[in-house]
């Protein structure tokens, strides 16, 4: 289905600040930013993934839908996704990770894209290690995140790694899979996924000094 709003500016004059949409964002000391266009009840799990890598070190931006339902609707595709801080943020980084999620209630995958190949092939190998099913996404897949406009790649290195959860996945991360319950429910299982996805990313900034 195709988008409803082509980029941020129609998103915001047909909607309200902290009603429908809301951000959240925090500046690390690490030039390491994890993102999610598509956080809040956009594709759910995504913030709270987003916001726990960084931790301390890292920056994050998260942009959140926050209806009561309908927020599908707010789904601004990652190659003309262009909130102004969420730019600023990508811009200021030299690596990325966006946390996305897909429709697949049936099956638990995690579609490994973006253009950063290293970091991709890190990332899958720690998942791999621990048991949690993944597969490298075709770079021809409209998932793929291979695009150079998507905003995981407009970092300082021109290549970010796209992940893409499905359903299955982002429900096992939560003993409690509400807007509500999901920030107090982070289980064993999201805590599995998000150390391999930020081992991964340390690694790969401790390869490339």
């Amino acid at each position: 289905m195709a988008d409803k709003y082509r980029d941020f500016d129609a998103l915001r004059k047909d909607n309200v600040y902290e009603s429908d949409y809301h951000v959240l964002m925090g500046k690390g000391t690490s030039k390491v930013l994890f993102m999610t266009p598509h956080g809040g009840g956009i594709e759910s799990g995504c913030t709270e993934l987003c916001m726990f890598s960084a931790g301390k070190e890292h920056s994050y931006y998260t942009f959140e839908g926050w209806r009561s339902s309908g927020n599908t609707s707010l789904h601004i595709t990652s190659t003309h996704f262009d909130e102004p801080n969420g730019i600023r943020l990508m811009k200021e980084a030299d690596y990325t990770v966006s946390y996305h999620g897909y429709g697949d209630s049936n099956n638990q995958n995690t579609k490994i894209g973006g253009l950063d190949y290293e970091l991709m092939e890190l990332i899958k190998a720690n998942f791999e290690a621990v048991g949690i099913p993944c597969e490298l996404e075709p770079q021809t897949s409209n998932i793929a995140g291979a695009e150079p406009s998507n905003i995981v790649n407009i970092n300082r290195r021109g290549k970010g790694v796209q992940l893409e959860m499905s359903t299955v996945q982002r429900s096992m991360i939560f003993d409690t899979n509400t807007r509500a319950g999901r920030r107090t429910s982070m289980n064993d299982e999201f805590y599995k996924y998000m150390n391999a996805v930020v081992q991964a990313v340390e690694t790969h900034v401790a390869n490339n000094k």
